[in-house]
């Protein structure tokens, strides 16, 4: 079994520098390869690399934003190229543990038809498990209190920060939309993965402790995030129920999800003005972009990954 580590940045070289050294110290060997993506890189990861003479990291910088969607796509496509049987994907912010690790390899090497798993995520702040994804619905979270006692929970999609993907499907040329620059790519790559007839699973043992921050709010639990991320998050739901779950349930749900922003803003979120034209300019977008392969970018907007990148590697 060939894992490689794939690491997400932007402009985060000190976070990427301390999950590479955390890695390098364990001395786990769970990897063959690791590889940095970075976005309009600064230039301190390639001289570390060399300065600590890690010959197993690839760093490849390149010259736009890619965001979530477009980043994570390159990362498992250069990992499948690479010859990786599983990539395990890790954000910026992200925490490497070998215990987790450890128990996702030792989880999949059973499985078949495997599209990817996940560790369960323990969020700290609520105090609770997140299982938002063994909904296929884009529903509000859902959170329970007690560890679950299946060793294994199918799901349709969980959160790629911290995911062990099979390359399998990545070399059938299923890979994450990069035009889902921020926001609900992760739920997107699920569902296709799902469609495809490709197992998604939860790993039990493999406890990961996410600092996410919820809040009770009146309408539930809310995230605070900055305002601009309010324009992505309904545009993205948008696209990706319009490419893969074409059915009237998830058009209202994602009417619903829209419409509970719209409350959360009034009630609880500051900047609310900015805020809420956000929402209707990205719910706009999403019902306006085509998604047939020739979608029209907003103005500064960056999605593409066919342009050669200004790479490093070591």
């Amino acid at each position: 079994m060939i894992a490689w580590l794939v690491i997400s940045s932007y402009r985060n070289d000190e976070d990427v520098e301390r999950i590479l050294d955390k890695v390098h110290e364990s001395n786990a060997r769970f990897f063959e390869r690791i590889l940095v993506v970075d976005s309009e890189g600064m230039g301190k990861i390639p001289r570390l690399i060399e300065e600590k003479g890690w010959g197993d990291v690839i760093y490849k910088s390149y010259e736009w934003n890619l965001g979530s969607g477009a980043n994570l796509c390159e990362r498992l496509r250069i990992a499948a190229d690479g010859g990786a049987d599983y990539a395990y994907a890790l954000n910026h912010d992200g925490n490497f543990d070998p215990g987790v690790l450890s128990a996702l390899l030792k989880a999949v090497a059973p499985l078949e038809n495997l599209g990817a798993a996940y560790p369960l995520s323990y969020l700290t702040s609520a105090g609770a498990y997140n299982l938002t994804g063994t909904r296929e619905l884009p529903l509000p979270a859902k959170l329970v209190a007690s560890r679950p006692s299946e060793s294994l929970i199918d799901v349709f999609w969980s959160s790629s920060n911290g995911a062990l993907y099979s390359m399998e499907p990545v070399r059938r040329g299923i890979v994450p939309w990069s035009l889902m620059w921020m926001a609900w790519e992760d739920l997107e790559y699920g569902w296709r993965l799902s469609s495809s007839g490709y197992r998604q699973v939860i790993v039990r043992d493999a406890v990961f402790q996410d600092n996410y921050e919820y809040k009770k709010a009146w309408l539930g639990r809310a995230v605070d995030k900055p305002a601009w991320r309010t324009y992505y998050n309904a545009r993205n739901l948008i696209l990706a129920i319009r490419r893969s779950r074409r059915h009237a349930l998830y058009y209202a749900v994602g009417a619903y999800r829209v419409l509970m922003e719209l409350g959360l803003i009034l009630v609880v979120r500051d900047n609310k003005w900015e805020r809420m034209k956000c929402l209707f300019a990205g719910a706009m977008a999403g019902l306006r972009l085509s998604i047939d392969g020739s979608d029209e970018l907003e103005q500064g907007e960056h999605f593409g990954v066919r342009a050669s990148p200004r790479s490093a590697e070591q």
